[in-house]
């Protein structure tokens, strides 16, 4: 029987209930599913010597040094889009697919940027907390902007920018520009949206949402520098990585009204730290990494879960669109790339 083992089933982007379901599939596809929590690269080492697959809730470190000790390792499979944590130049070497889960969650994506935009245009989240402390602040706080006449930024326009463009581009008429320097042609021609450099997107958006990738050339792009050039009375979403976001930088931004608002789902180092002046802040709303949670998109990460694995260890095929490593095509003859 083939083994796969989910090294982080306490990450909490699907409950420990799902994963005993998934089990359950498994089993029933010759598949023996284990479910496991480790902390650090000496754990999963010592405890998928014999698997087959290791699956990734979150982000757990698979890295040069755990990939090169598991000779008997054929697949990774993450529950989500981000492959960070992820050693891919070594998982190519050690002829390891990585299989991820582009778009699963685009329109929960979307939809949770759209509410944290509202809510901290609207005054929403200020208007609770203060009505919660026993106060009736109406019409107070910072008059809204009129939303068919702010300017979106996007900075990178991927899979969830997409429906976001169509929210406010097509629902609310406004402005929407982005900054994506890896956008091809044909995606220029279908979408009504205005190409910028970063320094324009940073100098003309009310708004910068973050749908970009987390690599060397985006970390920290949004830094003190970024924040100075940005408007005052302006706003930064991230729902993408917190490392897009020099944290430090932002506090100081908001702290001295270089920008106004943010809305923010991810963090550099999670859980946020109990100290970080965020918490106190009213034009700020904090989630709690839940932006891609939904019924529809938790429902997709079990399926393609198990039939991408299931496919791989029974069937040897592999599908290329869900392929992390690309340069696996090149070296890895175990499997056929379909």
């Amino acid at each position: 029987m083939k083994k796969a083992i989910v090294v982080d089933k306490n990450y909490g982007s699907v409950t420990i209930e799902d994963l005993v379901i998934l089990q359950k599939r498994f089993a029933e596809a010759g598949i023996e599913l284990e479910l496991a929590h480790f902390n650090s690269e000496e754990e999963i080492i010592a405890g998928c010597q014999d698997a087959d697959a290791i699956l990734g809730t979150g982000n757990p470190p698979i890295t040069e040094k755990v990939l090169k000790q598991l000779p008997n390792l054929k697949i990774i499979q993450r529950f989500g889009i981000g492959v960070n944590s992820i050693n891919l130049p070594a998982a190519t070497e050690t002829d390891t697919v990585v299989l991820y889960m582009p778009g699963f969650c685009v329109e929960e994506l979307a939809a949770h940027a759209t509410s944290l935009i509202l809510g901290l245009f609207r005054n929403a989240a200020y208007y609770d907390r203060r009505i919660r402390n026993g106060e009736w602040p109406k019409a107070k706080y910072y008059a809204p902007k009129s939303i068919p006449e702010i300017t979106l930024g996007l900075y990178g326009f991927g899979g969830s920018a997409k429906p976001l463009y169509e929210v406010f581009r097509k629902g609310f008429h406004s402005r929407v520009i982005t900054c994506d320097p890896y956008l091809p042609e044909s995606i220029k021609e279908q979408f009504d949206v205005e190409i910028v450099d970063f320094d324009t997107l940073l100098k003309e958006s009310d708004v910068i949402s973050l749908h970009a990738p987390l690599n060397d050339e985006t970390r920290h792009i949004f830094n003190r520098e970024a924040f100075r050039k940005m408007k005052n009375d302006a706003m930064i979403v991230n729902i993408a990585r917190g490392a897009l976001i020099d944290e430090k930088a932002l506090i100081d931004a908001l702290q001295e009204e270089e920008i106004r608002f943010a809305g923010l789902d991810v963090f550099e180092i999670e859980p946020l730290d109990a100290n970080s002046p965020l918490r106190n802040m009213d034009n700020v709303i904090l989630t709690s990494h839940s932006a891609f949670y939904g019924e529809g998109s938790k429902r997709t990460q079990l399926n393609w879960a198990y039939e991408l694995v299931g496919q791989a260890l029974n069937e040897r095929k592999v599908q290329k669109e869900f392929v992390a490593n690309k340069k696996i095509y090149n070296s890895n003859t175990e499997f056929s790339f379909e």
